[in-house]
């Protein structure tokens, strides 16, 4: 993967879902609520709302197995980054305002495609765990013929 390929990812507004399994294979996901990444991805920080994040907490503390997904809903380009939780915890206070803001951008983005602003807004995304991951696998998931084809 080059960090072109991913460049796009580092846009506000996008779409996250993080999907995890128990160590029974029985999968679980949730909405996340931002995304950021100090090293062109290689290594990237999801926050999880803690009222809906329970569950993938919970299945990267037995497996530390975990996929992000993100989408940008304007033309639904979309990628799947795979990979192993490296640490959780409770996100500190001072990463709220870049949270917010992320979900914000989400919430501008979908009020442009007709969806009002104040549903998004209202999603709940703090407080939030901040799970961070190495990426390991990484494949396109924009809806098309290569659907499901690894970035290398």
């Amino acid at each position: 993967m080059t960090p072109e390929q991913v460049r796009w990812c580092e846009e506000r507004g996008l779409s996250v879902i993080v999907g995890t399994a128990d160590a029974e294979h029985v999968p679980s996901c949730c909405r996340g609520a931002a995304v950021r990444s100090k090293d062109d991805f290689e290594t990237l920080t999801v926050y999880v709302p803690v009222a809906t994040g329970q569950e993938i907490v919970a299945n990267v503390a037995t497996t530390r197995r975990i996929a992000v997904s993100l989408s940008l809903p304007r033309d639904n380009t979309s990628i799947q980054m795979k990979g192993l939780t490296t640490g959780v915890r409770l996100a500190p206070a001072a990463d709220e305002p870049f949270v917010k803001e992320y979900v914000y951008g989400f919430a501008d983005i979908l009020e442009a495609l007709g969806l009002p602003r104040r549903l998004t807004r209202s999603m709940n995304h703090w407080p939030a765990f901040a799970i961070d991951m190495s990426v390991e696998e990484v494949y396109d998931q924009t809806p098309g013929p290569n659907a499901g084809a690894p970035l290398a």
